[in-house]
This record gives C-alpha cells, sequence and structure tokens, in this order.
C-alpha cells in the first residue's frame, strides 16, 4: 500500500514498491546532504589515492586505470566498467523500463562533474533501449536495481567516441558516472497495446491484456507519486478499459480481471478525491463493488473507505457513516477508518450547527405585535423567479456531465429558501454555507447507488 500525506492509499502493481517522489526542488538543494556526497568524491581527489596494496607498485598508472583494477567489466570488452557503491534491492531492471535516476559525470583529474542532475535538482527520467541515453549509460543503468548506487567508467566507444563533445568533453574520452536509481517502472507492454490497431487489439489474448493493463498500472502510480493526477486518470482509466474488454476463458482469468478492475476504480477513487471531485469518486467506488467475484478484505475495505470519505465530502454523512461501517466491518482494527468515522461525526455536528444559525439568520426577525403576540414577517418570492429555479435544477439533473450546482451570493433568504426546497423536492444534495456577510449555496446530484 502507499500512503499519501493526505492518507491516500494506492494499490501497488505486482513486484513493485512505491518510489519516494524526489522530483520536489522547492527550496535551496545545495543543502541536501545526499547532494555533498554525490559530489565530494570527484575524479581527481582522495578516491583513487587510496587503493590496496596492490596498486602501489605503479605509482605512475593514471587515476581511472587506478580505479579500473577495482571494478567489474560489464560489456567483456572493458567498455563498461562497474563498482558498487550501496547495493539495491528488489529484481534487476528490465529492457525497456523507465528509469528515474539521478548521475553526475566526471572527466579524469577534475574534481566537479562536467555533467549532473543533482546540481540541476532534478532526477532524469528516461526509457532504456530506447536510444535516449548514451550506449555505455544504457548498459550501466540495466546491471543496476532500485536504491543502488554504483559507478562506472565508460570507455569513448559507448560514451561521446573519437569526436568528444568540445569543448567540455575531449576526443576518445573516459567517463567515470556515480548513478543513483530512485525507481523503475516495467510497462513495456503497455506500450506494446499502446500501438496495436483495433484489430490487434481484439486479437490479443488474456493475458497480453492484463500485462498491458498493469503496465498502465505502473504509470499511473507512477504519475500519481509525481503528483500528476490528470495522467494518472488517464492511465487508470486505460487499465480499466482494457480489462473490462477482456474476454474469459476460466475462473482464473475472471477473478485476476476483477481484482485489477477493482484496484482500478479504487486508484481513481482516490484521484477524483485529491482533483475534490467526490461524486466522480463514489462512481468510481460503486462501480469496483459491483465487480463480480470473491475478493479480498483488505481491497474491498479501501473501496468502501473511499467510498465513505466521498460521501462526507457530498455532506452525505449518513451514506458515509454506513460506508465506513462497511470497511470497519472488514478491518475492525484499522484505525484509518476509525479516524475517519470520528471526522465525519465531527463534520455532521458543525455542519447541522452552522445550518441551524444559517436558518435561524434566514427567516429572522420574528416581530412581535403590539398585543403582545408573535407573528412571523413572511416575504414571499416572486412566481417567475420559483418558476426559474425550478427549470434551472430539472436541467442540472438532465445533464450527465454536471455534478453540482452554485447559485449566486446575492440571493436574499426567503430566495434561499425557495432554492433549498426545490433541490430537497429534486432529491438533491444541500450545501448552505455562510461566508461573512454572503451565504454561498450548491446543490450537488446523488451518487448513483
Amino acid at each position: 500500500d502507499v500512503y499519501s500525506e493526505s492518507g491516500a492509499i494506492l494499490e501497488i502493481a505486482e513486484n513493485q514498491k512505491p518510489s519516494k517522489d524526489c522530483t520536489d526542488d522547492n527550496g535551496n538543494f545545495f543543502n541536501d546532504e545526499s547532494l555533498f556526497k554525490s559530489l565530494s568524491f570527484g575524479a581527481g581527489n582522495a578516491l583513487f589515492d587510496d587503493d590496496d596494496e596492490d596498486s602501489g607498485s605503479d605509482d605512475d598508472a593514471e587515476a581511472f586505470e587506478k580505479l579500473s583494477r577495482k571494478m567489474e567489466d560489464m560489456t567483456g570488452d572493458g567498455g563498461v566498467l562497474k563498482m558498487e557503491v550501496r547495493p539495491g534491492i528488489g529484481g534487476d531492471i528490465p529492457s525497456r523500463a523507465y528509469v528515474t535516476f539521478h548521475y553526475s559525470a566526471y572527466l579524469q583529474y577534475s574534481d566537479e562533474p562536467f555533467d549532473s542532475s543533482w546540481l540541476r535538482g532534478k532526477p532524469e527520467k528516461k526509457k532504456l533501449d530506447f536510444g535516449e541515453l548514451l550506449p555505455g549509460l544504457n548498459i550501466a543503468i540495466k546491471t543496476m536495481r532500485k536504491d543502488e548506487t554504483a559507478r562506472f567508467l565508460v570507455k569513448s566507444s559507448y560514451a561521446f567516441g573519437k569526436l568528444g563533445c568540445q569543448p567540455r568533453i575531449p576526443s576518445n574520452e573516459t567517463i567515470l558516472y556515480e548513478i543513483y536509481v530512485i525507481s523503475f517502472i516495467d510497462c513495456d507492454a503497455a506500450d506494446v497495446y499502446e500501438n496495436l490497431d483495433s484489430k490487434e487489439e481484439h486479437a490479443a489474448t488474456f493475458q497480453e491484456k492484463l500485462e498491458a493493463a498493469r503496465g498502465f498500472h505502473r504509470k499511473g502510480n507512477e504519475h500519481y507519486h509525481e503528483g500528476n493526477l490528470f495522467a494518472a486518470k488517464d492511465a487508470y482509466f486505460r487499465a480499466a478499459w482494457i480489462m473490462e474488454d477482456a474476454h474469459l476463458k476460466d475462473e482464473k482469468e475472471e477473478e485476476e480481471r476483477g481484482t485489477l478492475l477493482i484496484k482500478m476504480h479504487s486508484n481513481l477513487a482516490q484521484v477524483f478525491l485529491d482533483m475534490n471531485e467526490p461524486a466522480r469518486a463514489c462512481t468510481r467506488c460503486n462501480k469496483g463493488l459491483a465487480v463480480r467475484g470473491v475478493h479480498s478484505k483488505d481491497l474491498i475495505a479501501k473501496v468502501y473507505f473511499r467510498y465513505g470519505k466521498a460521501k462526507c465530502m457530498l455532506h452525505d454523512f449518513k451514506g458515509a457513516r454506513k460506508a465506513l461501517l462497511h470497511a470497519q466491518r472488514l478491518k475492525p482494527n484499522n484505525m484509518d477508518i476509525s479516524s475517519e468515522l470520528e471526522m465525519v461525526l465531527l463534520k455532521e455536528q458543525k455542519y447541522e450547527a452552522q445550518e441551524q444559525l444559517m436558518y435561524k439568520q434566514m427567516f429572522e426577525p420574528l416581530v412581535q405585535s403590539s398585543a403582545g403576540t408573535l407573528t412571523e414577517n413572511v416575504v414571499k418570492v416572486r412566481p417567475e423567479f420559483e418558476r426559474v429555479v425550478e427549470q434551472t435544477i430539472l436541467r442540472f439533473i438532465a445533464e450527465p456531465n454536471m455534478n453540482e450546482l452554485q447559485f449566486p451570493s446575492s440571493l436574499s433568504p426567503v430566495e434561499i429558501a425557495c432554492v433549498t426546497a426545490a433541490a430537497k423536492a429534486a432529491e438533491c444534495i444541500i450545501s448552505v454555507k455562510p461566508n461573512g456577510a454572503e451565504t454561498i449555496l450548491k446543490i450537488m446530484k446523488k451518487a448513483v447507488q
């Protein structure tokens, strides 16, 4: 599971753990300890003077030559040599994966890098085996794992060639790279599927569609952690559409399809919660809960949890409690669910207090007659206003792409009462919030059950 700062839980694709988002370049990145560490060794400092005793017999050897004695040949011809600095975790990086990494590149005897993603304050994101990297750098990264740091000596034939890159890089120059792999996503199957025409998509096997959907799932997770909600939404939708279009031949395929579909609808619900679109989040939760089959309690509990949050945002506190209690029955010891239930109760109490205050102010003042009896100073709205309100609400209900309708804040108390009555008659959810001298009045559609 992935927990965002707002308490969001994302489903993670198989064999893929979430990466820390390292793209945030707010603040002064020169204060980052990791930056200093990445630049501290240099190609010309004491790192190359601390060789073991064997190197002492050849004091005239150049720095890169001394370093190469400690390294492992990755290509068989000495073109790319590797020294592991810090081991990584998980499996190897597959071909054609999208990799997020930091690097610094040095010339021999140079204390400062001629190129560094650390100094730019943002990691590189490249697709392997796609011509986006120097051949030696592509080979180097494919030997690494997530969270690994390693140094590589890359000969000119695998780097900038005979000509170099003047004036910064001389001809026939060997380059020292220090690379740190932040994360990678294997979505080659998704890229292949994206290039199929409609006939090829229809002819694809279930396994091919499943792998493609998982690839889009991983893409969506990566976009979500980067804060790119729109790209995450598109990737999750793509994965869901592929699975909905898949033809099944047995119960195993139905179970795999159902599990991934629920994950995608659940993740889409979280994206819509983050986008402050609770009605669309409710729709996704309903679709997730409608998937046939028996699925894990954890998976279903997450859907109900997000359903409860969305209902609360719509001020449907009864529906929110119902969904959260479903989640709590599935996961009785989950603190997030318990906290959300308490939050719903507090929000409901606050909302009711605000609503009572608003209605009290709306129908004041009550004037006392000279005889000492109380009579209400009632002012009716014009029939034209009442008719316009009813027509507006009917059009709103009929419009499938509208989930929320806000009325002007300049309405009088009796006009607000008229809108509220019409909205209740149309079974809409009503939100009335005082805002200084004005009142914010919105109506929302109830989520389809």
